[in-house]
């Protein structure tokens, strides 16, 4: 491999990086400047008040829409912006009681600090554990890292102070566990971190997990979520829990054509016209079934684990019938362990590749489609611009695994395990 050829790599790894550095030092900026007086505005907003009623012995009013009001207007929100509902699990505001003690301005910095960190950190977990090539250099390394962290799920999640961090580990330790040969861990990891505040992003990695015949894993994620209700159950009370399922089942804060998975595809394609919900209910439904499918073929075979928990991760976030911008840093651990994988598939070209390359440019057209679709409210073709590039994400990696599934393809892959793309 020529020294030309190096160069080029490590200079296309260092325009990555400074790059995704100057995106991140954007979002960091625009979280600086906002002041305090907004900070009961952001999406946290909700989780602060619900832990504040708690630690008020109150536990039982956190979804009352009244009580959520006036704990919001106490704790600082404008009048006009006191509408701003806690619709996680009980755990959800059972962990977080202690950021109530502080100010909402102060509780929301550090709330944003601690997802923006578990990031990171759930990024650098899983690039210590993909399959790098043996020979494969650590600046490309670190330049997939910071693309995937510099992601607008990210800017989103840390200026808004949602959960996805937590998940977002979850997926990650899940990852390294599996790697490591130790589902029923790996289930725990995945289901306890997403039955926390966000259960509905992991449909589609719940039936990858059945179609695999991981039943270790699934036993795990079934604990795992039981510990969260049972948080739920001792910090919030049993009122609480029948209050939650009382209001997912009649959302009023969550407009379908502003969503960006199922729902949101066809709300924002056929508006408020008879069958939307069973369409959406439908395609994602098919998603899940695809992402059985993807781990049907990682049961026999394991070395296309990669590519297909990637795919399973892009449908997963389809099938959402809850998705917004923040949600998509759960693809952001994939990104890097699909670029691992890719880097030891046998090419003519070295690093990045062409099928890498796919792989940074769909996560780079993920966030300028969430990024329109922020302020996109209009009904009609082509709807939400997220779902349809999750869409083909999926189908990228469903294509990559296809393929790779060949028989005559196998032994090839095999062979080149240590060769750099």
């Amino acid at each position: 491999m020529g020294s030309a050829v190096i160069d080029r790599s490590r200079w296309f790894a260092a325009a990555l990086i400074a790059i995704a550095a100057i995106v991140l030092a954007h979002y960091v900026q625009v979280w600086t400047v906002v002041p305090a007086s907004l900070a009961p505005t952001s999406d946290f907003a909700g989780t602060y008040v619900a832990s504040t009623l708690i630690r008020a012995g109150q536990a039982a009013q956190i979804y009352d829409p009244a009580t959520e009001r006036r704990t919001l207007v106490a704790s600082g929100a404008p009048i006009g912006h006191d509408n701003i509902p806690f619709e996680n699990p009980p755990a959800a505001a059972v962990v977080a009681v202690p950021f109530s003690l502080l100010g909402a301005g102060a509780a929301w910095r550090a709330w944003s600090l601690l997802q923006l960190a578990l990031m990171a950190l759930a990024l650098l977990l899983v690039t210590g554990t993909a399959p790098w090539p043996t020979a494969f250099p650590r600046l490309p390394r670190a330049a997939v890292l910071l693309v995937a962290l510099a992601g607008f799920g990210t800017g989103l999640l840390f200026v808004e102070g949602q959960w996805d961090g937590v998940p977002a580990l979850g997926i990650a330790v899940a990852y390294a566990l599996w790697r490591r040969d130790r589902p029923a861990l790996a289930g725990f990891a995945l289901g306890f971190t997403a039955a926390i505040a966000k259960p509905q992003l992991v449909i589609g990695v719940a039936a990858y997990m059945i179609g695999r015949h991981d039943w270790r894993a699934v036993g795990g994620a079934l604990a795992g979520a039981g510990v969260t209700i049972v948080i739920g159950l001792i910090g919030a009370g049993p009122r609480a829990l029948a209050s939650f399922i009382a209001a997912i089942a009649t959302p009023s804060n969550s407009p379908t054509a502003q969503m960006q998975g199922t729902s949101g595809l066809f709300g924002s394609l056929l508006g408020h016209a008879p069958g939307v919900f069973l369409f959406a209910v439908g395609a994602g439904v098919a998603a899940a079934a695809v992402a059985g499918w993807l781990g049907t073929v990682a049961h026999r075979r394991p070395d296309l684990f990669e590519p297909s928990l990637c795919g399973a991760v892009a449908l997963s976030l389809f099938a959402s019938p809850h998705l917004l911008g923040h949600d998509l840093t759960l693809m952001a651990p994939m990104v890097v362990a699909g670029a691992a994988w890719l880097a030891g598939r046998p090419s003519k070209f070295h690093w990045p590749g062409p099928a890498t390359l796919s792989v940074l440019g769909l996560w780079v057209l993920l966030s300028l489609a969430s990024l329109g679709d922020l302020s996109k409210n209009t009904v009609g073709f082509p709807g939400r611009a997220t779902p349809w590039v999750l869409l083909l994400t999926a189908g990228g990696w469903c294509a990559v695994v296809a393929r790779a599934s060949r028989p005559e393809y196998a032994g090839r892959r095999r062979a080149s395990r240590s060769a750099v793309a």
